[in-house]
């Protein structure tokens, strides 16, 4: 798998043309310099060897020339010869030498005296005896063929050849002027590349301008058709992976405006479809608000009805009561209590709904007044007392720092401890019900703690609804309408206050009430 750095020959941020005219223009003038290069070095080795087979060649015109000078052993015969080899610019020196290596003439020096050179080798040897950066240095053997006649044979035209060699000559030659032409093949032969590769450079950018501009006239219509939001078809031309790339551009333009259209015409009907249903819905609110409304005026109505002669009879089976013990009737004295108790009971549920319909309406007022705190606690557990002894629960009283003065609305603060208080006792048999109660210069704290049977973890956020239990089926267990926390919860928050409840099921529950101490609820 590739890395990352590996998937591109050019860092991905150029451009697709810059990319390609780079790696196009790289390669043409790296293969021209290249080509050039090699050129010029395989003309400069051609040119080399020329040179050498002239050098050689001149040599020998040399060693034809010197073979007077060594059969009469005289400097005057080889000073034409001489003359004529050093006439060559690139000669800068000769010398004729014997057969025994003595030097006969030389124009420099060339080689030291007296030195001894097999001469029977000298016509297979290599005639180049040394080079150097500077000069070459050539040889070539002088030799001397004599005609012997036979004067007894028949035929006068066979002869005998006699080959003698007389001594060698060496020539050195200059190689500044191979240098300064082989320069000049490399300058000329780099100059053509450098040309050429401008040249070729240039028609590729026009040929690659020319593949490039479909691309670019593709590109550029996505972005009028991004920013512009209008769906613009771009030409088909160019190569034919472009022509194939426009054809799917427009189909794909195409497509998208007909969706836009069919998405337009939804909306048209959604937005119509929504307005109709708003219309619905703002009159079922009306109509529900109006209902909700003439409820809560008739619970309020009701509810006052029903207390009104409520009380009367509990007033007047309290006077039958008394007139009763008096007279020592024990049974008919308990069965009136039963009575009375149902009817405190009737009245209780009356006095809730009552409140929930001001709270609905928006007519609960509060009537705060200075107040004995601990007074009201003592009332609250004398009130609730005989409901814990009915479920044979302890009640456990806890006054932390408490002042004794306090500024509330007494009922209803009553009102809160008492259904807390009797919401524990109901739910909870045999177990202890705790109820603690303190204040600092800013909060009233209190808390009812219970081991009862305790309540979900999924149904702790509806036990403050409105007619609503946590078990609400017709076999439920504990009686009750559900108004009792949704009243409480009210208060609390009437009073500027919280009412949180924690709770595990089987263990037990905690409700805790903080209220604001302050006359600005």
């Amino acid at each position: 798998m590739l890395m990352p750095s590996e998937q591109y020959v050019i860092t991905p941020k150029v451009s697709f043309k810059r990319q390609l005219l780079a790696i196009f223009v790289i390669s043409i003038i790296f293969l021209t310099l290249a080509t050039s290069t090699l050129t010029a070095w395989q003309s400069s080795q051609t040119f080399r060897e020329t040179t050498i087979d002239n050098n050689i060649q001149i040599t020998n015109n040399f060693a034809e020339q010197a073979v007077l000078a060594l059969l009469t052993a005289s400097e005057e015969n080889a000073q034409e010869a001489i003359k004529q080899t050093l006439g060559f610019p690139s000669v800068i020196g000769v010398a004729i030498y014997k057969n025994n290596g003595e030097k006969l003439i030389s124009s420099t020096e060339l080689l030291p005296a007296n030195v001894q050179v097999n001469t029977q080798h000298l016509v297979t040897q290599k005639q180049l005896l040394s080079e150097n950066n500077a000069v070459w240095v050539f040889r070539a053997a002088v030799t001397f063929v004599a005609d012997i006649y036979d004067v007894d044979m028949i035929d006068p035209d066979d002869e005998v050849t006699e080959q003698q060699t007389l001594g060698y000559v060496v020539i050195k030659y200059n190689k500044s002027a191979l240098h300064q032409i082989q320069r000049t093949i490399f300058i000329n032969n780099l100059s053509i590349g450098i040309i050429v590769a401008f040249i070729l450079a240039l028609v590729i950018r026009l040929v690659i301008n020319r593949m490039i501009e479909p691309l670019l006239s593709l590109s550029h219509t996505m972005e009028t058709a991004r920013d512009s939001g209008v769906y613009q078809k771009a030409p088909v031309n160019g190569t034919l992976e472009i022509r194939q790339m426009a054809q799917i551009y427009n189909q794909m333009m195409s497509t998208l405006e007909q969706q836009n259209i069919t998405l337009e015409k939804n909306r048209d009907t959604l937005e119509s479809e929504v307005e109709v249903r708003t219309q619905e819905l703002v009159v079922a609110r009306d109509s529900a608000l109006t209902a909700s409304r003439h409820k809560s005026e008739f619970l309020a109505n009701i509810s006052h009805e029903l207390r009104t002669p409520l009380q009367a009879i509990i007033g007047y089976t309290d006077l039958v009561k008394e007139d009763l013990a008096l007279e020592c009737m024990d049974a008919q004295v308990e069965d009136l209590e039963k009575s009375i108790r149902s009817a405190h009971t009737l009245l209780a549920l009356i006095n809730n709904i009552l409140d929930l319909a001001k709270i609905e309406a928006g007519r609960m007022d509060l009537y705060l007044k200075a107040i004995n705190i601990k007074n009201l606690v003592n009332e609250t557990i004398d009130t609730v007392q005989p409901m814990a002894r009915a479920n044979n629960n302890e009640l456990i009283i806890n006054i932390g720092t408490l002042t004794s003065i306090l500024t509330f609305d007494r009922q209803k603060l009553m009102q809160i401890f008492l259904n807390l208080l009797s919401n524990a006792c109901k739910f909870t048999n045999n177990g202890v019900i705790t109820f603690e109660i303190s204040n600092d210069k800013n909060y009233l704290y209190c808390s009812v703690t219970d081991t009862g049977v305790g309540i979900a973890n999924e149904q702790l956020n509806f036990i403050f609804d409105q007619f609503t239990q946590v078990d609400g089926s017709q076999t439920r267990k504990f009686e009750g309408t559900g108004l009792g926390m949704a009243i409480t919860q009210n208060f609390c928050q009437l009073m500027g206050g919280t009412l949180s409840v924690s709770s595990e099921l089987g263990v037990g529950s905690v409700f805790s009430v903080q209220l604001p101490l302050n006359e600005d609820f």
